[in-house]
C-alpha cells in the first residue's frame, strides 16, 4: 500500500503543521503515515486527511 499523503502537501505547500491544523490529525500521526508507506490509517484520519489535501480517499491511498 502506497500513499501520497507526503507529496500531495508539498504541492500545496503546506508543512506537517499546517496540515495538522487543516486536517485535526497530530504532526507525529502525519510524519508517521508519511514515512511508513506500508501503514494504513483508520477511515476517520483517511477522510480527515483527504478533505485537507482536497483529494479523495482513494487518490491519497493506493492499494
Amino acid at each position: 500500500m502506497k500513499n501520497l499523503i507526503r507529496e500531495r502537501r508539498k504541492q500545496l505547500g503546506l508543512t506537517q503543521e499546517n496540515l495538522e491544523h487543516l486536517s485535526g490529525i497530530p504532526r507525529s500521526t502525519i510524519a508517521n503515515l508519511e514515512s511508513d508507506q506500508g501503514r494504513l490509517p483508520n477511515v476517520e484520519v483517511a477522510i480527515l486527511l483527504a478533505r485537507a489535501l482536497k483529494v479523495t480517499v482513494e487518490e491519497l491511498f493506493i492499494v
